[in-house]
């Protein structure tokens, strides 16, 4: 049996990379082996079951909140809700529950009483317990993230604790090991496995075509996703004559969203060519994806960067920094790599791609070149490192979507 905390991923329909990427890992695992999903509940600090909404949440998020949405973990992920699921969905006890031949994996961050649960319930069974690793910005960027170093330190010196730690780059493993080296703990054996990326029959098809040329980018309003330089940087554009459109797709916070909102009111207000669609489904996502000239990507830190090789995946240039996983990613081609800290850069790229067509195309020709792994090879890897034989996984019934 694999037990899966899929906490951050049936609490609300939210859907950024982790929750995506934890949602197909979880129906993935489900048509191949025995699995449960467990949810960790911060009243009772203690694992739960999960309850019918919580089952919907996980498997069809969009059917729960079909609208677009500024914020939607609210849907879910606050103090009442919490609390009736502290009454009402039965409690689970991993230490006499998991047993040899078990697996407990955690495919997300966690900074809440697991920290202490966790390494317990660990260390008093003999199931083989696994960890993905994104990365360590808050760590990292200690000036956008003041108030996360505790937490996440302790977070990262849990990790070790488990029989293996999977990192989504090569970047956020070397960064492990040296947080690790710099907090004086022992490592445990860790691997790399990037994510998927993998177009299915219901987001390919004619691209909607707008009347302008079309700039998407991909992020949740937080510090460093470092949507404020690209705004500026593309109000530089606007007033220098060039004419195109700027779609922001991606939830607000409660701690940042507000100085994002802030420039975008101040540019709309200048009849500026802006939108924000907020969080939207995967179909919205895929189709503004197929519409848009080219992305940009101005992240500060990533663990991976999904939006890059979404781009690239359907055949879109991206504009983004070539630091750490980030140049993973964009390395392989179809990317024009700047200083994403600068506007100035920033705006240079995005004129760049709009007015010369020979580095356009070039990127395009590259883009669409680039081979991303499946869905298939990741879950046959990942069945690999929970060490689920064969014998022990059926054939996939997975179907794509």
């Amino acid at each position: 049996m694999i037990f899966i905390d899929v906490t951050g991923a049936c609490k609300s329909p939210r859907n950024t990379g982790m929750q995506r990427i934890t949602r197909h890992i979880f129906r993935r695992l489900a048509g191949r082996v025995p699995t449960t999903g467990i949810c960790w509940n911060l009243v009772g600090n203690r694992y739960q079951y999960l309850g019918q909404r919580e089952r919907d949440v996980l498997e069809r998020p969009f059917q729960v909140l079909g609208r677009p949405s500024a914020r939607p973990e609210i849907r879910g992920e606050h103090f009442f809700s919490e609390l009736h699921r502290q009454f009402f969905r039965e409690p689970i006890d991993l230490s006499h529950e998991l047993g040899p031949g078990d697996v407990l994996l955690i495919p997300d961050i966690y900074r809440d009483g697991r920290l202490t649960e966790l390494p317990r319930i660990i260390a008093r069974n003999r199931a083989r317990s696994v960890a993905i690793f994104h990365d360590a910005a808050a760590l990292r960027l200690p000036s956008l993230y003041p108030k996360a170093h505790p937490h996440f330190r302790a977070y990262i010196v849990s990790l070790a604790v488990f029989d293996l730690v999977i990192c989504v780059s090569h970047s956020s493993r070397d960064e492990l090991l040296r947080l690790w080296n710099e907090f004086g703990t022992l490592p445990t054996q860790t691997a790399v496995e990037t994510w998927p990326v993998e177009l299915t029959e219901g987001e390919q098809g004619q691209p909607w075509r707008p009347a302008r040329d079309l700039i998407v980018s991909v992020g949740s309003f937080e510090p460093r996703k470092n949507q404020i330089a690209l705004l500026r940087a593309a109000e530089k554009l606007w007033e220098s004559g060039l004419i195109f459109d700027l779609e922001l797709i991606g939830r607000s916070t409660s701690y940042f969203g507000g100085k994002v909102k802030a420039e975008l009111c101040r540019l709309r207000r200048t009849n500026r060519a802006i939108r924000w669609s907020k969080h939207v489904n995967d179909q919205t996502l895929h189709r503004s994806y197929r519409a848009c000239r080219f992305t940009v990507y101005p992240s500060l830190m990533e663990g991976f960067g999904l939006p890059i090789a979404e781009s690239l995946a359907y055949g879109k240039p991206c504009v983004c920094g070539g630091n750490g996983a980030l140049g993973e990613v964009a390395r392989g081609g179809g990317c024009l790599i700047v200083d994403q800290t600068s506007e100035e850069a920033l705006a240079a790229a995005i004129k760049k791609l709009l007015t010369e067509p020979d580095s356009y195309e070039r990127l395009c020709t590259e883009a669409r070149a680039r081979k991303f792994r499946s869905w298939s090879d990741y879950t046959e890897k990942l069945l690999e490192h929970l060490e689920i034989t064969r014998r022990q996984a059926t054939v996939p019934v997975v179907s794509e979507n």
